[in-house]
């Protein structure tokens, strides 16, 4: 047997210990029960901050154009595609109009007013049709969208290039053609607009020999093949006020006319006696 005293176990390890679980839990009920309200009223706060700030938003109108640019040839039209858009509840007909367009241009909307709903949006299309002497250049115009006092801006830009003009080409020439001869060709250019042009490219081409109907009663041939062409060497551009003018009125060295030549064969061109030669021309024209 152990002789050393034995030491009686405290009562407070256990019983006092265990007891005090009960006053933890409820204290710990009552803070849970205690903060729920706060988070409910704070919910409830941020829902009227949203209605408030729904609210602050004021009725009117945006409107938007697509593309923001676009690029069209002098005498051709280019479209916009137009969206006007109900903010705060707007409700009303809303109309179109545009500011700032370059001079001999013309605007027109398909259709000419939309009709917005809350919340709605409704497209429509602009058409700008430009003039043969509308200015080249890039320039910036205003789409705006009205009803009643409410107004939207829009701003876009048109690119208009400056076109090639349509010119006619033809030609002449002095005197018959023969085994071996060769004969210029004085080309004449019409200009219909009323602006000069810088005509490049200039070239003729045998379309259609016809022969004449003895020959072909004969079967006698005669083809393109019979003949050759020489185009013109000349400058360019050739600068061609409104009217018509030929390469000799404009001053151009007939050693760089374009010729047209009957060639000289071993094989019979009695075909060729008479025959018309139907020439074709072409050439480029931009304005000055």
């Amino acid at each position: 047997m152990d002789p050393r005293p034995k030491r009686a176990a405290s009562p407070h390890l256990t019983g006092p210990l265990h007891g005090a679980g009960l006053p933890l839990r409820a204290l710990f009920l009552v803070l849970v029960v205690a903060l729920m309200p706060m988070v409910t009223l704070a919910a409830s706060g941020g829902q009227d901050n949203a209605v408030a700030n729904a609210a602050s938003v004021s009725k009117g109108i945006t409107v938007t154009l697509s593309p923001s640019s676009r690029t069209v040839d002098q005498g051709q039209s280019a479209s916009y595609t137009v969206a006007a858009s109900s903010v705060g509840g707007f409700t009303g007909q809303v109309t179109f109009s545009v500011v700032g367009l370059p001079t001999g241009t013309a605007a027109a909307w398909q259709p000419s007013s939309v009709v917005l709903s809350s919340g709605s949006t409704a497209q429509a299309t602009l058409t700008v049709t430009t003039a043969p002497n509308t200015p080249a250049g890039k320039t910036g115009f205003t789409l705006k969208a009205t009803s009643g006092t409410t107004q939207a801006s829009s701003q876009a830009q048109l690119h208009v290039l400056e076109a090639k003009r349509t010119f006619d080409v033809s030609g002449s020439v002095d005197g018959m053609l023969a085994p071996g001869v060769s004969r210029p060709l004085d080309l004449q250019v019409s200009n219909p607009s009323n602006k000069s042009i810088a005509v490049t490219n200039l070239t003729v081409a045998i379309s259609q020999v016809v022969r004449t109907t003895t020959a072909v009663a004969a079967n006698l041939p005669c083809t393109t093949a019979d003949y050759k062409l020489s185009q013109y060497s000349g400058q360019y551009p050739l600068t061609v006020v409104p009217g018509t003018r030929s390469l000799s009125a404009l001053g151009v060295s007939q050693s760089t006319w374009p010729r047209i030549q009957m060639l000289d064969t071993a094989q019979l061109q009695d075909g060729c006696k008479g025959a018309t030669l139907k020439l074709t021309y072409s050439g480029t024209g931009q304005a000055n």
